[in-house]
């Protein structure tokens, strides 16, 4: 079975058949669109919550929630996928510097947040979550099914 991995920033996606897999999801969010009808799956590694307006044009669109949301759907309509049968899952978003100050949000949060307010503005619905906490995950998507395992190291996998 063919297994694409998705490094951060990037966004793959698969027809049919095949696992999307993203590793070192920390303070990163990876966020997963499904279509159970053309099973047609894409994965992102969402880097940063928000591209700042003079960023890099060569920048990947998966390294920020607010271009690998229009990125996804946009790989996925190409694909045979309708937007209104998509469903996400995610997860990653974790705290792992528990000594910064928690004046603000931790960059897990505002990730987790970023891309949780963009799927609803496409009114795709999260269907699978494990965000947050301090460890860091992986995360695999099978795409024949649509089921997303996650991994983390000391915890077990768990299907989301």
């Amino acid at each position: 079975m063919k297994e694409l991995f998705v490094n951060m920033g990037q966004i793959s996606i698969l027809k049919d058949t095949g696992i999307l897999t993203t590793i070192g999801l920390g303070s990163c969010v990876g966020v997963t669109l499904y279509d159970s009808r053309t099973k047609v799956g894409a994965m992102a590694h969402v880097f940063l919550a928000a591209s700042r307006k003079n960023r890099d044009l060569n920048a990947l669109p998966g390294k920020y929630a607010d271009t690998a949301i229009p990125a996804l759907i946009e790989l996925c309509k190409k694909r045979g996928a309708r937007t209104e049968r998509l469903v996400a899952k995610i997860a990653g978003g974790a705290h792992l510097f528990p000594n910064l100050p928690t004046t603000t949000l931790s960059v897990g949060q505002q990730n987790i947040t970023a891309v949780k307010e963009h799927l609803a503005l496409v009114k795709i619905p999260i269907t699978g979550i494990d965000v947050a906490g301090n460890h860091g995950r992986k995360m695999r998507f099978y795409i024949e099914t649509g089921i997303v395992v996650i991994t983390a190291i000391g915890k077990e996998s768990k299907e989301i």
